[in-house]
C-alpha cells in the first residue's frame, strides 16, 4: 500500500464496517443522482455525468453559480474527520495546516504580503497584467468572490503546467472560501493532471475537513478512490467515513448510490442487503426507490446470499431475530438488541423465511416514511441545499429555524 493509499486507509477511525456487511444490486446498478442541479431544487436528480458537468461550471458575474460556496473564519477540527496526520508525514501536516488558515491571515500564509505566488526557491513566476490586477483586488478585499473566481480562471489560462501558480491561487481562495466543494474538485483535477496522486489525496483530505458535511465532496473523493485504489477495504473505509457524516442527510442519495454501484460490481449480495437496510432506517428523498430496489434484490437472489454471516448463523441455530439485518460488523442497534429471538417453525420454508426477512425491512421503511411525512414540508422549502456566498432570504432562514426547532423537540441532537 502506497503512502497515498495509507492516508485513506488510516482515516477510518469512525464507523468501520468493513467485514462482510455490504453488497450490490441485483437488478443492475442504480441511476446516479445529484442535487443542486436545477437551481437548488432538492427534487432535481440526474445522471452521474451531470455531477461532473456541474463541478466544472464557472460562476456568473452575479455569483450565482450553485457550486460557489463560501464561509468565513472556518477552522478545521482534524480529529473529527478521523484523520491521522502521522501517516503521510510532513506532507499531510502541511495539507492540514493549509486547511486551517483563517481569514485575515490568508496572504501571510500563501505567498507573502504581495499575494504573488512564489516558487520553492523564492523566485516569483511571471504573471500576466490581468493576474497582477486581480491579485491586487483580492489583496485589498479578500471577500470579493467574483475577483477570486476571475483570478482562478486567468491563472488557469496562463499557468499551463505551472502547478506552483495553480496551487497558490487555489490555496489562497480556499482558505477564504473553504465550503466551495466544486473548487476543491477542480484543484484535485489539476493535481491529478500535473501533480501527483499523493497531492490529489492531500487536496481531498483538506476538502473533507473544510466542508465535512457536503455529500458532493464525499462522492467526488470516493469516485477518485474507486479509480485509484485496488483494495476494496480501503475504498469501503472511505465510504464509511463519508456516511458517518452525511449518511442521514435527506439528500445523501448520491453517496449511497455510488456505494451501491461499487458493491454491485463486486456482486457480494449480503453486503448490498445490509446497505439497503441501513438506508431504510432514515428518511431520504429517494426512500421509495431504495425500498423497491431492495425488494427486487430480495426477489432475485437466494436468501442464503442475502444474509450476513451473523444472520446465517442465527438461522442455523433455528432462531430468527426481529433485528436481523440490523447487525453490522457485530454491532446491533440498541432498539434491535431488545427484540426477543423467535423460533422458526420446523417446517419453515425458504419462501417463508424470505418473507419475514423482507417484512422486517419493510417495517424500517414504514417507520422512516412516517417521519418523512413530518419533515417533508421543511425539506421541500429548502431551495438551496448547497453552500453559497449569497445570503439566504428571510423565508428560507425562517424555514431553517423552524426545522431546527422541530428536530430539537424530537430529541435527535446529532441530526
Amino acid at each position: 500500500m502506497g503512502d497515498s493509499e495509507a492516508v485513506v486507509a488510516g482515516s477510518s477511525a469512525i464507523m468501520d464496517y468493513t467485514s462482510g456487511a455490504y453488497s450490490s444490486t441485483a437488478s443492475g446498478a442504480p441511476t446516479e443522482g445529484t442535487y443542486a442541479a436545477s437551481g437548488g431544487d432538492p427534487s432535481s436528480a440526474g445522471q452521474e455525468g451531470q455531477i461532473n458537468a456541474m463541478y466544472e461550471s464557472k460562476p456568473a458575474s452575479g455569483s450565482t453559480d450553485e457550486n460557489a460556496s463560501g464561509a468565513r473564519n472556518t477552522t478545521v477540527d482534524v480529529s473529527a474527520a478521523g484523520y491521522n496526520s502521522s501517516l503521510n508525514g510532513d506532507a499531510v501536516n502541511e495539507a492540514v495546516n493549509a486547511a486551517t488558515v483563517q481569514n485575515g491571515n490568508v496572504f501571510d500564509n500563501v505567498g507573502g504580503a504581495s499575494a504573488a505566488p512564489e516558487f520553492v526557491d523564492g523566485s516569483v513566476p511571471p504573471m500576466s497584467g490581468e493576474e497582477d490586477r486581480l491579485w491586487s483586488i483580492v489583496r485589498a478585499n479578500s471577500l470579493d468572490f467574483n475577483a477570486w473566481t476571475a483570478l482562478i480562471e486567468e491563472t488557469e489560462k496562463v499557468a499551463e503546467n505551472n502547478i506552483m501558480k495553480i496551487r497558490k491561487v487555489y490555496d489562497a481562495f480556499l482558505a477564504e472560501f473553504p465550503l466551495c466543494y466544486g473548487y476543491w474538485k477542480k484543484y484535485a483535477d489539476h493535481e491529478a493532471r500535473i501533480g501527483s496522486m499523493d497531492k490529489v489525496v492531500e487536496v481531498y483530505e483538506r476538502a473533507v475537513q473544510g466542508v465535512t458535511y457536503s455529500v458532493d465532496i464525499w462522492v467526488l473523493y470516493c469516485a477518485f478512490a474507486i479509480e485509484t485504489y485496488g483494495d476494496p477495504e480501503t475504498i469501503r473505509r472511505l465510504f464509511e467515513r463519508g456516511l458517518a457524516y452525511v449518511g442521514t442527510d435527506y439528500l445523501s442519495f448520491p453517496l449511497w448510490d455510488k456505494y451501491i454501484e461499487y458493491e454491485y460490481m463486486h456482486q457480494e449480495w449480503s453486503r448490498l442487503a445490509v446497505i439497503y437496510t441501513r438506508i431504510l432506517e432514515n428518511p431520504n428523498q429517494q426512500l421509495d426507490r431504495y425500498f423497491n430496489s431492495f425488494k427486487e434484490l430480495a426477489g432475485s437472489r437466494p436468501l442464503s446470499e442475502l444474509r450476513t454471516a451473523e444472520e446465517a448463523a442465527a438461522s442455523a441455530l433455528g432462531v430468527s431475530s426481529e433485528a436481523d439485518g440490523q447487525v453490522n460488523e457485530g454491532e446491533v442497534h440498541p432498539d434491535a438488541a431488545e427484540q426477543t429471538p423467535k423460533p422458526l417453525s420446523a417446517g419453515s420454508t425458504e419462501a417463508e423465511e424470505l418473507e419475514k426477512y423482507v417484512a422486517i425491512r419493510e417495517q424500517l421503511y414504514k417507520k422512516a416514511k412516517e417521519f418523512d411525512s413530518k419533515i417533508l414540508g421543511f425539506e421541500t422549502a429548502i431551495r438551496r441545499p448547497y453552500f453559497h456566498v449569497r445570503p439566504l432570504n428571510v423565508a428560507e432562514l425562517e424555514n431553517w429555524h423552524n426545522y431546527l426547532d422541530f428536530i430539537e423537540r424530537e430529541g435527535d441532537i446529532n441530526k
